[in-house]
């Protein structure tokens, strides 16, 4: 046998399983889970779980969609945005204002221990910032709040 032919199926063989892994591991985004209306231009979904929020029997999911809105030398800043969603009745039971943070995280936890979770979450006042000429150094007034439901209401 020829060496060159040797080679080339063992290339063959090498970028065949290759591509095969990269197409087994990619999953395909399904939209049909969430209604059209909750994605903003520019925005993408972050990350999602579903938790117990109210005291219906139905789970929601607690998305949470994000955009980049600046790279610094020591920090990135995003735009943020959650979406609470029923899991089963696909009702949009929340939208959040769009907000500034450092930080794309989705913190949910039952602090108060009911059963319930909370969402909470950490922003920029007014999206307003500042930084030094080398772009470090941010300076802003953070924001803290929950959102939280008491009997079926937010």
């Amino acid at each position: 046998m020829n060496i060159n032919y040797i080679l080339y199926v063992f290339l063959f063989l090498f970028l065949t399983n290759t591509g095969y892994a990269q197409f087994r591991v990619t999953e395909a985004t399904n939209w049909d889970r969430y209604p059209a209306e909750v994605q903003k231009p520019g925005f993408g979904l972050h990350k999602s779980q579903r938790v117990q929020m109210d005291d219906s029997s139905e789970l929601e999911d607690v998305l949470l969609f994000a955009s980049d809105n600046g790279h610094y030398p020591y920090f990135d800043l995003f735009k943020c945005y959650y979406v609470i969603i029923g899991y089963y009745s696909k009702d949009v039971k929340y939208i959040s204002e769009v907000t500034v943070s450092d930080q794309r995280e989705l913190l949910l936890e039952d602090r108060n221990n009911d059963g319930k979770f909370e969402l909470y979450r950490r922003y920029m006042k007014d999206g307003k910032f500042s930084v030094d000429k080398n772009g470090n150094n941010l300076k802003t007034e953070w924001r803290f709040d929950r959102v939280e439901y008491k009997n079926n209401e937010k």
